[in-house]
C-alpha cells in the first residue's frame, strides 16, 4: 500500500500535531508513507516528506492555499490511499477527525475572537468559510472511512454531516507514559521546580494548550486570583498581551506565569499540582490525558473526550465554564492533600489505558481495511 497523509503539521509540538506524529511514525513501519505537510518530524526508510508552503496569513487563505498545493502533490503521487488529518485535504479516502468545526461554530461562533468585536466578527467569517470546506470533505463521494477521537465527536459528525455510523470508528488519542509521568518523589518535584524557576512549596495549577478563549483561560486566571495560596503556569501559544491584561485586572500578575509553547511540556506537568482547563469545546483533550499521566487531578468541563476518561471526584472534577466553579473545585484540591494524592494515583491509572502502540495498530487496521475495499 502506498499511503499519503495530508496534515498541516506532523511534529511533537501541539496536540493534533503530536498525535499525528505518534500514530504515523508507527503506522509507517512497513508501509510506504508520504507525508504532505508544512512540517514533518518523523523519518524512516518508508517515510517521504513532501513539504507544502502555503500563504501564512490570514487563516482562511492559509488553509485554502495549503489544500490546493496538497491536492496537486497528492494527484501526482498515484497513491493507493489518502488520509486527511481533519480537513487538511480537499478530499480523502479516510479522515482522522480531531475536531468538528461545524459543530463548534454552530454553538460558539466568534468565541475565538475574545472580547474584541472586530476579532469576533473576523472569526465568525473565517469559521463559516472553513466549515464549508469541512462539509465538502465529509460529503465527498470519495470518503470511505472516518476515525473519530471520541464518541462525542462521532455523534457530532453524524449530526452535522449525515455520515453513516458504520463508516466511523472511534479510536482515541494516546499518551507516551515513558515521557509523561509523575516526578519520582517530592524531592524530585522540588528539584524540577528549581530548574524551571518555579516556587518549590507553593501549589501550582497548570493550564496547557492554545486557543485560549475557547479553553477558558480567563476563568482560570480569575479563579486563581481568589486563591492566594495558588500560582498558575500557562504552557502554550496564545494572545499573551490580552491575557496578561486579564491577570493585571484581577491583580494577580505576580502569580501568573506564561512560559510559551514548550518542546518538553511534560516537565511543567510533572512540576504541577493540578491541571485546570475549563474549555468550552473539546473532542478529546490530549493535554488533559498527558496531565493525568503526570499524576495531576483534572479540573475540566464535561465535554467530548473528557467524559470518556475523567471521573468526577475520583481523578478530577467536572466544573461549569465559569471562574467561580473553577475556584470552588480548585480550592477543594488545594485544601485537601489526601484527596490530591488519591486523585493523582487515580489519574495515573487512567492514563494506562491509552497506549500509542495499540492506537496506531487500530488505525493501521482501519486504513488497510479501507484500502482493500477501495481496491475491489
Amino acid at each position: 500500500m502506498r499511503l499519503a497523509v495530508v496534515a498541516n503539521r506532523v511534529c511533537r509540538l501541539g496536540g493534533m500535531e503530536r498525535a499525528s506524529a505518534e500514530v504515523f511514525s508507527r503506522v509507517a513501519t512497513g508501509i510506504d508513507t508520504t507525508i504532505i505537510a508544512t512540517e514533518c518530524e518523523i523519518a524512516g526508510a518508508s517515510v517521504t516528506w513532501l513539504p507544502v508552503h502555503p500563504v501564512k496569513r490570514p487563516a482562511v487563505l492559509n488553509h485554502a492555499s495549503f489544500a490546493r498545493a496538497a491536492e496537486k502533490l497528492e494527484h501526482a503521487g498515484n497513491f493507493d490511499l489518502v488520509v486527511s488529518v481533519d480537513s487538511a485535504a480537499t478530499s480523502a479516502d479516510v479522515v482522522i477527525a480531531h475536531f468538528c468545526l461545524g459543530a463548534f461554530s454552530s454553538r460558539f461562533a466568534g468565541l475565538r475572537g475574545g472580547a474584541n468585536p472586530l476579532r469576533r466578527l473576523y472569526q465568525r467569517a473565517a469559521e463559516g468559510s472553513l466549515s464549508r470546506h469541512e462539509r465538502r470533505l465529509y460529503e465527498s463521494k470519495r470518503l470511505r472511512g472516518v476515525i473519530a477521537v471520541s464518541e462525542g465527536l462521532k455523534r457530532e459528525l453524524i449530526e452535522q454531516y449525515g455520515l453513516a455510523p458504520s463508516i466511523i470508528r472511534v479510536i482515541p488519542n494516546g499518551v507516551d507514559r515513558s515521557v509523561f509521568h509523575p516526578a519520582a518523589s517530592r524531592e524530585a518535584k522540588e528539584a524540577l521546580r528549581r530548574e524551571l524557576g518555579l516556587p518549590e512549596k507553593t501549589f501550582i495549577a497548570v493550564f496547557m494548550g492554545g486557543d485560549w478563549d475557547r479553553k477558558g483561560l480567563a476563568d482560570v486566571i480569575k479563579a486563581v486570583a481568589q486563591l492566594p495560596d495558588a500560582r498558575l503556569v500557562i504552557v502554550g501559544r496564545g494572545n499573551v498581551a490580552a491575557f496578561e491584561q486579564v491577570a493585571a485586572d484581577a491583580k494577580v500578575s505576580d502569580r501568573v506565569r506564561f512560559v510559551g509553547l514548550q518542546a518538553n511540556p511534560e516537565r511543567y506537568l510533572a512540576a504541577g499540582d493540578a491541571f485546570v482547563c475549563p474549555s468550552r469545546y473539546e473532542t478529546f483533550s490530549m493535554s488533559g490525558l498527558e496531565a493525568a499521566a503526570c499524576g495531576l487531578p483534572m479540573i475540566v468541563v464535561r465535554t467530548n473526550g473528557l467524559e470518556d476518561f475523567v471521573e468526577h471526584g475520583v481523578n478530577g472534577y467536572f466544573v461549569e465554564p465559569n471562574a467561580e466553579s473553577v475556584r470552588e473545585h480548585l480550592a477543594r484540591v488545594i485544601a485537601d492533600p489526601e484527596l490530591r494524592c488519591s486523585m493523582s494515583r487515580a489519574a495515573v491509572k487512567t492514563a494506562e489505558r491509552f497506549d500509542w502502540n495499540a492506537i496506531a495498530s487500530e488505525t493501521r487496521e482501519v486504513l488497510e481495511q479501507v484500502a482493500r475495499e477501495r481496491a475491489q
